[in-house]
């Protein structure tokens, strides 16, 4: 019984063999045998030279240089060893996408985690602003702590006075300097305060 369908016959004109798995040409797009399916064989007139299949290698640091389709290869090449044989940055970034930001930590995430009050990207185990040393919350607690000194040394209480006291002899209410509100002092009293 003939199965005229199946298979295709070798389009090499010298060997119209009937093959059933014959070998589709990437460039002439035409069916060949096992044997006539190498290009340089079967002679197709749509194949590159072997000059552009090569890839060029520099010279200097023999590394492949990779050239497009139809770029000239010596424009490549000068590029490639004018930046120091360097391939060409891809980004303007110096750090990786999703990259931590924090101090040495080259951990990267695949999601990004970016802080609220500085806006830059952590890993999971620096993302708390605590943990990163976040700039914001290092301003808003100066700033509140400043706010809370100034209210304390507005209004001693007895409480805060007691802790301020030395150990010798009290001085009199009259001969007794008034709280200044200068950062000078507020740190002068916070560090008698936490002694």
């Amino acid at each position: 019984m003939e199965l005229p369908d199946l298979g295709r016959h070798c389009a090499d004109s010298s060997c119209k063999q009937l093959d059933y798995l014959p070998f589709k040409c990437q460039y002439c797009k035409r069916e060949y045998c096992n044997e006539h399916s190498n290009p340089k064989v079967h002679n197709c007139p749509n194949a590159p030279s072997d000059d552009g299949e090569r890839v060029p290698v520099c010279p200097v640091c023999n590394v492949p240089v990779p050239v497009s389709r139809g770029e000239d290869p010596n424009i490549r090449m000068n590029l490639h060893i004018s930046n120091d044989c360097r391939p060409p940055s891809k980004t303007t970034s110096s750090k990786p996408f999703n990259a931590c930001f924090f101090g040495k930590c080259k951990t990267r995430s695949p999601l990004p985690l970016v802080c609220s009050g500085c806006g830059k990207n952590y890993c999971i185990k620096h993302r708390l602003e605590l943990d990163h040393n976040c700039e914001k919350v290092k301003k808003d607690n100066k700033v509140s702590n400043f706010s809370k000194l100034e209210a304390l040394a507005s209004r001693p209480s007895t409480a805060n006075a007691s802790k301020l006291v030395s150990t010798s002899k009290p001085k009199p209410v009259a001969s007794a300097k008034p709280i200044t509100t200068s950062k000078n002092s507020i740190k002068n009293w916070m560090g008698k305060l936490f002694k």
